[in-house]
């Protein structure tokens, strides 16, 4: 019996899906396709950023290591990582404790950009995964806050380095003459490919 040759309408799906798989590298680790650019003179990711799916982060750069904390409703948040240019790739480790005393850990790699917007505010565009992958788990967006200092509770930089901006201005507002931001935050992560319990996923 002579094999029946396939539609070619199922042969292009068949070809479609199989590179689909061969993009995603299997659920392997996926580096993100991202280049450094040039940092805006005299800046640093030292500083103090909120998003709204994160909450507030404390970053504090030396030399191009980067050490970060953030905190948002029961999560608790470190990042770790190297700075080129205006990229910082990371690593981060979440614990979030819904039962007292017992917290759930979860791992995975990101990447910001330091960017500088004409209306002169600087925000952190980037992405996170889960395990290692710097992607897949959805955007990070944040934008940093004038006339704060970082601070870090593992005592890894405190906050050395922090910068405070604009010294006639006061309080928390956003590091940008509107309080804008809203528009980088916006950005829902729900692919939250790990397990159900990781919220990263609303970041």
């Amino acid at each position: 019996m002579t094999p029946t040759a396939l539609p070619r309408p199922v042969l292009l799906v068949l070809s479609l899906a199989l590179l689909g798989l061969a993009a995603c590298g299997g659920g392997g680790g996926g580096r993100a396709n991202v280049s450094p650019g040039v940092m805006p003179p005299g800046e640093t990711f030292t500083g103090v950023y909120q998003s709204p799916q994160y909450g507030e982060m404390h970053l504090v750069q030396t030399g191009v290591q980067v050490v970060a904390e953030y905190t948002h409703d029961e999560r608790r948040g470190r990042l770790q990582g190297t700075v080129q240019g205006n990229l910082l790739r990371f690593e981060w480790t979440e614990r979030r404790e819904l039962v007292v005393g017992r917290p759930n850990v979860t791992r995975g790699r990101g990447y910001f950009q330091f960017t500088r917007e004409a209306d002169g505010s600087y925000y952190l565009l980037g992405e996170w995964g889960h395990d290692n992958n710097e992607t897949g788990g959805g955007p990070w967006r944040s934008v940093r806050l004038r006339n704060r200092r970082p601070s870090l509770s593992s005592g890894s930089g405190g906050a050395s380095g922090g910068e405070v901006e604009d010294p006639g201005e006061s309080g928390d507002d956003l590091d940008s003459p509107g309080g804008g931001g809203g528009s980088y935050g916006g950005g829902s992560g729900s692919g939250s490919s790990g397990g159900g319990s990781d919220d990263l996923g609303d970041l």
